[in-house]
């Protein structure tokens, strides 16, 4: 197969995809590791929840950016505090 002055370039369009191991997000990989580690149900809880969260992020196509911008946004409310210096 012939390559393009196109193809040449390909590797950077998948810079900005979501790193996956498997069918998994990795940036879960960190709690997996500290489940395998230190094995009891509350890090298997949290494994669970965090594979669970950044799976419906996925889903939505939200970032995990994005998704603490709308978190902060629910938690602080619209309406601005305005401080005026005396």
């Amino acid at each position: 197969m012939a390559s393009s002055k196109s193809d040449i370039y390909a590797h950077w369009r998948d810079s900005a995809l979501v790193p996956r191991f498997f069918s998994v997000d990795a940036r879960a990989s960190f709690v997996v590791l500290l489940c395998l580690v230190r094995p009891n149900w509350y890090t298997f809880g949290a494994v669970v929840a965090i594979i669970t969260f950044l799976s419906i992020l996925n889903y939505y196509r939200i970032s995990l950016v994005a998704a603490g911008r709308l978190l902060r946004n629910f938690l602080t409310g619209s309406t601005k505090i305005i401080l005026r210096r005396k």
